[in-house]
């Protein structure tokens, strides 16, 4: 198994949690935001920690592709399940990345949407002014 890079804040064996500190240098954004995942609500107990696990060292770069796939798409924008289709994530991970840069003020909700393949209405995200890909 590939090993994730060392620069993420998902917090590791007994490391820090989603409320708690961490010396991981991503673990806190330039706005304050905690970036640290799990972000979890309604999971079982261990679960939201295991899937944290997991993603260590990942989120970084899942945040990354997420907006490259928005920024590039300009005033089209990109729905979850485009950005799915792009990136090849899934979408338990492309929606708390997609949570994450919209906190962070570098995506917007248009105000538009888009069926999904499902045929479901879904918001359509683009970048915020001065990402790169700006309405």
């Amino acid at each position: 198994m590939k090993r994730p890079p060392e620069n993420d804040a998902a917090p590791r064996d007994g490391g820090a949690g989603v409320n708690e500190a961490s010396d991981s240098p991503d673990s806190t954004s330039p706005a304050g935001l905690r970036l640290c995942p799990p972000a979890h609500r309604h999971a079982p107990r261990g679960t939201s920690d295991l899937a944290a696990n997991r993603i260590a060292g990942y989120a970084v770069t899942q945040r990354a592709s997420v907006l490259a796939v928005i920024v590039k798409a300009g005033a089209f924008g990109a729905t979850d399940a485009e950005i799915e289709a792009a990136t090849g994530m899934r979408a338990q991970s492309v929606s708390p990345r997609r949570g994450e840069l919209c906190a962070l003020g570098l995506i917007i909700d248009s105000g538009r949407r888009r069926l999904t393949p499902r045929g479901r209405h879904a918001a359509v995200w683009m970048a915020a002014r001065g990402t790169g890909g700006a309405p």
